[in-house]
């Protein structure tokens, strides 16, 4: 990597891993993680269970349920999910209703899924360790005397960073996408046909929570149509190599963590629903 596009990698606090299957990204605490809360207005039911979630027991109870280390579990996540929450509920509910939910899963075929699945836990694993060098100079540079023997450095640890969180953004959407499909009938299975099909067997509820499928941000880092210029993170839609949006790394990691939330709260919210039998 040329010295001009180094990335300078924020100062993080280390957190622990969280399970995929419910909310696998750390925390990030910068001004520019938190979105406005008009952004983010709930409807009124959530929003009395989200207000005192910092100090009454009931509101710990909530996010225990949904997340296995609520205390990396930033305001901005909560915000985030509890606007996805209900919006993923009502297009589960009018999938159901129009008789697109499956009624009967095939055991191998569940393992696969699984499978699938643990792709992500293990993708996340080393993210994870990548992002926990930077915790402090003195871990990092720890690091560095260790690996510098085998050729990395600064610009290189960072680099591999920003490709493995590229690969995790990717792998968590498409994954929202393929677990969702799975648990339907009756529909176009290929994933690549997510969108069109969501147009057209749940088109309210779609409406709703595309926004926040960021298939434009996927498909530059799925396309390789992104680069690292003057240490910011550039992106791409086509070959016109016109750029549509420049990052610094930290709004980087949002955007990647947004896109993994969007995951785990459909699959929180499909295992609460399997237990209640609403795929029946």
């Amino acid at each position: 990597m040329a010295k001009n596009q180094e990335l300078t990698y924020p100062n993080r606090t280390k957190k622990k891993l969280i399970h995929p299957m419910r909310v696998n990204r750390p925390n990030v605490t910068t001004e520019t993680a938190t979105p406005q809360t008009n952004a983010f207005k709930c409807n009124n039911t959530l929003m009395r269970m989200i207000r005192s979630v910092d100090h009454l027991s009931n509101s710990e109870k909530f996010w225990k349920e949904r997340v296995q280390n609520p205390e990396a579990f930033g305001q901005a996540e909560k915000e985030l999910w509890m606007k996805l929450e209900p919006i993923l509920g009502e297009l589960l509910d009018e999938l159901k209703a129009k008789g697109k939910t499956e009624v009967s899963f095939i055991p191998t075929k569940e393992q696969h899924l699984s499978n699938i699945v643990d792709n992500l836990i293990q993708i996340n694993k080393n993210e994870n360790l990548l992002l926990h060098l930077f915790d402090s100079p003195e871990r990092f540079g720890q690091f560095l005397k260790v690996s510098s023997e085998f050729g990395f450095d600064e610009p290189k640890s960072t680099s591999l960073y920003v490709e493995i969180s590229a690969y995790l953004c990717v792998l968590s959407t498409e994954l929202f996408k393929l677990f969702l499909l799975f648990h339907l009938r009756d529909i176009d299975p290929q994933v690549s046909h997510f969108t069109r099909t969501m147009e057209e067997v749940a088109p309210t509820a779609w409406k709703k929570l595309k926004p926040y499928v960021d298939n434009e941000f996927r498909n530059s880092l799925a396309h390789g149509t992104w680069a690292i210029e003057n240490k910011k993170i550039v992106l791409f839609r086509d070959a016109t190599l016109e750029p549509y949006e420049r990052l610094e790394l930290a709004k980087f990691m949002i955007k990647i963590k947004r896109q993994n939330l969007l995951y785990a709260c459909l699959n929180y919210l499909i295992e609460e629903k399997r237990k209640a039998n609403f795929f029946t």
